[in-house]
């Protein structure tokens, strides 16, 4: 497995919660539970067993979720509940232990409260520090939950925590604060690594993650712009002038990541923004040569891409033109050239095989052998087969050759020119695995008809883009409209990438299906005479870079590698040093 595959696959862990009343529901069966191994340790009637249970679990835990909602009002109430859930079943198991072990000594009975209460303690300040992305409030919430279950548990006098309540609670706290240090020595070792080569701690940056990825903050582009670096890459654009206004396709070689609205994530829409307030023209933006080396460090770089739009398009003259498709028949790889008078717009798949980024390297190597062909080349990744795989399209692989030789096949043919007409429509989508920028479709006079589909989204499995070009090929045939070459592009938005498992493409969709069929109807029937004119140029924008890329890998294999071994030495040490402080006290 490679190490974006490792990255992607941690997202797996990342899993829906359910609804609050469900939680609270199951943390009422803890209760249950509990008082069921009360009698069967004690012999104590289970009416009295089950009254005990709730009163030393489920109303210290109610409790604990209604005080968390009041100091974290912006943590949804289910992830409060889970966290609460998850430390009542802590308690539950040293609570049995401690009334087990009672019988056969006091002192390791109550060692076992101290400890589950101190592991409990440092649940919920991880998860409200790192995950909740509350700083301070984590500690004080921590004490707070510690004090609830501490107070009911002595109020019952059930098990083995004798003494004053005061110097019980000393107790308690002890516990926890000998843990905490053991965890405040993990964070150090940790954050270490990451500090020393990026200025940011281990810690930090994941607490920015989650800031992100549950409140859509943008505080992690900081840690971005310290460890990117300005890079040069290409922008294409193609400008078509009708008589009802202008649209244009634009190819950045930037890559539309990493996710959420972080980065370069949302380009593909907001670019399109940009052009349609301040050109009045329609757009496309599709997925040039990037691959996550080519993250911009920050949505603010926007600015340097819609600039360069800005100035081809006010300084473009369209002129007549003509069309023509030439199309590869390798078996390996497919491209697809839309050719312009003086311009060449040329796709690539591997579909159905997985069809992933393909590298700046890469794309410039086909640049530069389309261009011994035809004047001007953009080469473009249509992105259209999501298997699971990642694999992506680094110069020297198999799969870079597979493409040089698909493009020698389709530049090497001699296609029909036919004079310029093109047809647009363009649709919104509610579907969650589209972004804002929709779905839009363009249709080209060539022979056959050139159909592009362009969702907003990141990737499509090979079967549903199988069933969209089934559908179109249906629909010219039922509309006597000759034969189309349906291409199924989409952006690689990764603003739909902020749920569980990170790749989320396009799969079987009734519904995305027929409104594709019909924006297809509607651009046909809009195809109108069109000028043309396109451009080339290199721009200048900072992203992450490969060598931070392969750093921050580094980097975190090497985190990870420590907390496997430092992890289990500092919580078993921090409980035996627990119990040594607990024994000697008394």
């Amino acid at each position: 497995m490679s190490n974006i595959e490792k990255a992607v696959s941690l997202t797996n862990y990342f899993v829906g919660l359910p609804r609050t009343s469900y939680i609270l529901f199951l943390n009422l069966v803890l209760s249950l539970i509990l008082g069921l191994g009360i009698y069967l340790i004690t012999s104590d009637p289970i009416p009295e067993t089950l009254l005990t249970a709730i009163f030393i679990l489920t109303i210290p835990t109610l409790l604990t979720i209604l005080l968390g909602k009041m100091f974290m009002p912006r943590v949804p109430s289910r992830r409060i509940a889970t966290t609460a859930f998850f430390g009542a079943c802590i308690y539950l198991i040293t609570y049995l232990l401690a009334l087990y072990l009672q019988v056969f000594s006091t002192s390791a009975g109550e060692g076992a409260i101290f400890v589950g209460s101190a592991l409990v303690f440092i649940v919920w300040y991880m998860i409200a520090r790192i995950v909740f992305v509350h700083k301070w409030r984590s500690l004080i919430f921590a004490m707070i939950q510690l004090l609830l279950h501490a107070l009911f548990l002595i109020t019952n006098g059930l098990l083995p925590v004798g003494g004053d309540p005061f110097s019980v609670l000393a107790k308690f706290y002890i516990s926890s604060f000998v843990l905490l240090i053991g965890i405040y020595l993990f964070f150090q070792l940790i954050n270490a690594p990451m500090k020393r080569t990026f200025g940011v701690a281990s810690t930090d940056a994941v607490s920015m993650f989650f800031s992100q990825w549950f409140y859509e903050k943008k505080d992690i582009e900081k840690a971005f712009r310290k460890v990117g670096e300005t890079v040069t890459t290409y922008l294409s654009l193609f400008l078509f002038r009708r008589e009802d206004g202008d649209y244009a396709m634009v190819v950045p070689a930037v890559h539309f990541g990493p996710f959420g609205n972080l980065g370069g994530s949302n380009f593909s829409h907001l670019i399109s923004e940009d052009l349609e307030k301040n050109h009045n023209l329609k757009s496309f933006v599709f997925h040039g040569t990037a691959t996550h080396d080519l993250n911009p460090v920050s949505s603010n770089e926007l600015r340097k891409v819609t600039d360069a739009c800005s100035e081809i398009v006010s300084s473009a003259k369209p002129r007549d033109s003509r069309v023509s498709l030439s199309l590869s028949e390798t078996s390996q790889a497919t491209a697809e050239s839309l050719n312009f008078k003086d311009h060449s717009f040329i796709g690539f798949t591997r579909a159905p095989k997985t069809t992933e980024d393909i590298a700046l390297g890469t794309g410039m190597a086909l640049m530069e052998r389309a261009e011994k062909s035809v004047e001007n080349a953009t080469i473009v990744d249509q992105h259209n087969a999501e298997t699971g795989e990642i694999e992506y399209v680094e110069p020297g692989t198999k799969m870079s050759f597979d493409y040089l030789d698909s493009l020698d096949d389709a530049l090497s043919r001699k296609p029909p020119w036919k004079k310029l007409k093109a047809g647009f429509a363009f649709g919104a989508s509610d579907s969650g695995k589209i972004g804002p920028a929709g779905i839009k479709v363009a249709v080209f006079s060539t022979d056959p008809e050139y159909v592009i589909i362009l969702p907003d989204a990141n990737g499509v499995t090979p079967t549903f883009r199988r069933r969209i070009m089934t559908a179109i090929e249906s629909l010219y045939r039922s509309k006597g409209w000759g034969k189309p070459h349906p291409a199924v592009y989409t952006t690689d938005t990764h603003s739909v990438n902020a749920v569980r498992g990170v790749v989320n493409p396009l799969e079987e969709n009734e519904t995305l299906l027929d409104q594709i069929t019909a924006l297809v109807s509607n651009a046909h029937e809009d195809m109108k005479e069109a000028k043309f004119s396109a451009e080339k140029r290199k721009i200048s924008i900072r992203v992450l870079g490969a060598k931070q890329a392969i750093e921050i890998i580094s980097t975190i294999n090497s985190i990870i590698a420590v907390s496997k071994v430092a992890a289990p030495i500092i919580i078993i040490s921090g409980i035996i040093a627990i119990l040594w402080i607990i024994f000697r006290l008394g």
